[in-house]
């Protein structure tokens, strides 16, 4: 058995996650959507060797069996830390020293793990909501998108990262920077994704 790059960890580790929550297995489709892929014939390279490798095995139908996890490490432990606060972006204020409460960054960050992805942006159009290029933005897929919630749009069949607006009954995008315009569908507009969070790295 050869070792698994980081990506195909990664898929394999999404899987078993997907199969845990939901008792049955990602399709091709929901891989290439959780991943940011076009093709779902890239996402089956990737799955086509962990069935080789033995790390996946498929039923007759060509479905992704379900894994056996036997090992508690099998799935990531939730990262908790201490919760201080709160802090003033003011004027000082006297420092608290006790923590309030443990928060898992799990339970805060992600609500379905399953349907959970992270993008990593490129560009400047949503710098005025606060999200710059090299930000990472924790994405739930499956969600009823609202007036006014940043999503991943599909427009047109490209992917975009843009605010969710009606007029007059017709949807639209909207971009958190004036200096781009409003982008209409010419044939469909769909919502791929929900936007929950932003994760930046100083």
């Amino acid at each position: 058995m050869s070792p698994l790059t980081p990506h195909q960890r990664t898929v394999l580790t999404y899987i078993g996650e997907f199969q845990h929550k939901r008792g049955y297995s990602p399709s091709l489709s929901d891989l290439a959507l959780a991943f940011g892929v076009r093709s779902k014939n890239a996402i089956a390279k990737v799955v086509n060797v962990l069935v080789r490798e033995g790390h996946l095995d498929k039923d007759p139908k060509g479905r992704i069996k379900i894994i056996e996890m036997t090992e508690p490490e099998d799935f990531p432990q939730p990262m908790t830390l201490p919760l201080f606060g709160p802090i003033s972006a003011g004027f000082a204020a006297p420092v608290e020293e006790q923590a309030e409460e443990l928060v898992k960054l799990d339970d805060y960050l992600v609500r379905d793990q399953a349907a959970t992805f992270l993008l990593r942006v490129k560009g400047d159009s949503m710098i005025e909501a606060g999200i710059f290029e090299g930000d990472l933005v924790i994405v739930e897929r499956g969600r009823n998108p609202k007036v006014g919630d940043i999503v991943v749009g599909v427009l047109d069949g490209e992917f975009t990262l843009k605010r969710l607006k009606k007029e007059k009954g017709k949807y639209y995008l909207q971009a958190e920077n004036t200096d781009y315009p409003d982008m209409y569908a010419l044939e469909e507009l769909e919502v791929a994704g929900v936007v929950r969070g932003v994760i930046r790295k100083y």
